[in-house]
């Protein structure tokens, strides 16, 4: 390719296509060729068939000197050797006397049959000079002669005979010259039609044979693009076969791993950004745990300072001081056990004993104790429960879920003060509901439900000594057992509910039931 660069600078530029370059490079070298196969034509035909008829002489000696011995006509068979070879032959005796000339026998032949004789025709052949002189095995020799009158070349070849004599047999060079004249121009016109058809051929199947490289290219640029939809067709069986599908398999896999690394990174912004809301959501949980704990430590400190400085002198204030102190470490310590629970919820550290249970006794033995708080408050309990629904899941987990969805009915019921409490069968679960008459939730606060220390009524929850953690153990619960939970309001006010899995489910996935 450097010496490519070298030779064709100009053509092996950029700006010209690997068609171009393939077409000009393979004309210039064709055209070199077709130039060199005409110079050597030209001149080596000639020295060919000179060697060749040099060789030939020599195998015609050997035969007339065969002839000599054994021909029974012998002068009508030299008449054909000469006339068939375009040859003249002269032979000598041992004492260097010509006894035979085919030219003489030629001449007599026409005296025979009434022709003139012109005798100087012999004399001509006489006078001719040797211009080259080359010796052979066993004497003979190969001699050019030239006719100084004519012009005429002959080559003449001289051979001693096995029985005595010498043997000269003559042929002109110009019968070999217009040969190899007529053989060049032949041999020309054919190179350049050859050339032709080459050079149209070669442009066709440079055309044919660089149709895939351009596609190829066309495919590659579209693929720098992130464009994988094109496609490379099959060609053949060789190796640009063999390209082309493995441009079509680096298409697949670049298209492929893009679109990999697009969804994982779709999903590392989604982990970060869900990074993101947990560290605000542990930042917004130490700040509201903080709040929350710096209220009753603040009331335990003042009443603790109040007693120790002796301001209530009786011992009834006293043990108002000393009971007030203890309501609020219990807030306290409820508040931390509540906390220590959701963590260990979120976190993963409880294990699920799940189990087969009856829903209808399960509700009620949840929800009883809330009875008599119920009747303090004047609200009403009502409990909507079919028989013979059965779930599987952790009860004590379950049982959870269901105080935290009553006590926050029991503290937002209003109006009629009604809370029910139903159960309702799907294919494939049971949903407990716990609705309570009241104001309805606004839309804009139902996501934010389930965060920890979120209170929609702030003053009223922490005058219960709510803290807004329930909803958010009632979300970890639903999620280690992978069931849904939900909230919407409804005509008269707002019902919370949760899913639990039915019994003969876990059956039918062939789940082993335990309990």
């Amino acid at each position: 390719m450097k010496l490519l660069r070298k030779l064709f600078p100009k053509l092996m530029s950029r700006k010209y296509s690997m068609r171009a370059q393939l077409f000009g490079i393979a004309a210039f070298f064709i055209c070199i060729g077709s130039f060199a196969i005409l110079i050597a034509n030209s001149q080596l035909i000639p020295l060919v068939y000179t060697l060749r008829q040099s060789y030939y002489m020599q195998e015609l000696g050997e035969d007339i000197e065969t002839l000599i011995l054994q021909s029974d006509d012998f002068y009508n068979d030299m008449a054909i050797i000469e006339e068939s070879n375009n040859i003249e032959v002269e032979i000598y005796n041992e004492s260097n006397k010509l006894v035979y000339d085919s030219t003489v026998s030629r001449l007599m032949q026409d005296w025979e049959n009434g022709n003139k004789v012109d005798l100087l025709e012999i004399l001509t052949k006489r006078n001719l000079k040797v211009t080259n002189h080359k010796d052979l095995s066993s004497g003979a020799c190969l001699e050019r002669l030239v006719d100084e009158k004519t012009n005429l070349q002959y080559m003449m070849y001289t051979a001693p005979l096995g029985q005595g004599g010498t043997l000269k047999v003559y042929s002109q060079l110009n019968y070999i010259e217009n040969a190899s004249n007529a053989t060049t121009r032949y041999v020309s016109f054919v190179a350049i039609i050859t050339f032709a058809l080459i050079m149209i051929s070669l442009y066709l199947y440079l055309h044919h044979f660089t149709r895939p490289f351009v596609e190829m290219n066309k495919i590659t640029r579209a693929m720098a693009k992130m464009d994988f939809s094109q496609k490379c067709p099959p060609y053949s069986n060789n190796e640009i076969g063999e390209l082309g599908q493995s441009i079509n398999t680096l298409s697949g896999e670049l298209d492929k791993t893009l679109r990999d690394l697009k969804q994982k990174n779709e999903k590392l912004e989604a982990d970060i950004e869900h990074e993101r809301r947990v560290e605000k959501m542990r930042k917004e949980f130490v700040s509201n745990a903080s709040h929350e704990l710096k209220t009753p430590i603040a009331i335990i400190q003042g009443y603790a300072e109040g007693l120790k400085l002796g301001i209530k002198t009786n011992s009834q204030s006293s043990d108002e001081y000393c009971d007030i102190i203890i309501e609020e470490t219990h807030k306290m310590n409820r508040l931390v056990c509540e906390m220590m629970e959701l963590s260990k919820f979120e976190s993963g550290a409880y294990t699920l004993n799940p189990c087969e249970f009856d829903i209808k006794k399960f509700i009620i033995e949840s929800t009883d104790s809330y009875d008599i708080l119920a009747k303090e408050k004047g609200i009403e309990i009502v409990r909507s429960i079919p028989d013979d629904l059965t779930g599987y899941g952790d009860p004590d987990k379950l049982h959870m879920v269901l105080n935290n969805y009553v006590s926050n009915a029991l503290s937002h019921a209003k109006g009629d003060k009604k809370i029910i409490i139903s159960a309702s069968e799907t294919s494939t679960s049971v949903k407990v509901s716990v609705f309570n008459t009241g104001d309805h939730i606004p839309e804009e606060e139902m996501p934010s439900l389930w965060q920890s220390f979120y209170r929609s009524d702030k003053a009223h929850s922490r005058a219960e000594g709510r803290f807004g953690i329930g909803l958010s153990i009632v979300k970890a619960i639903q999620q280690l057992h992978r069931m849904p939970y939900s909230v919407e309001n409804v005509e008269g006010g707002v019902v919370f509910g949760f899913y639990i899995k039915k019994a003969q489910e876990e059956l039918t996935d062939g789940t082993e039931k335990q309990g």
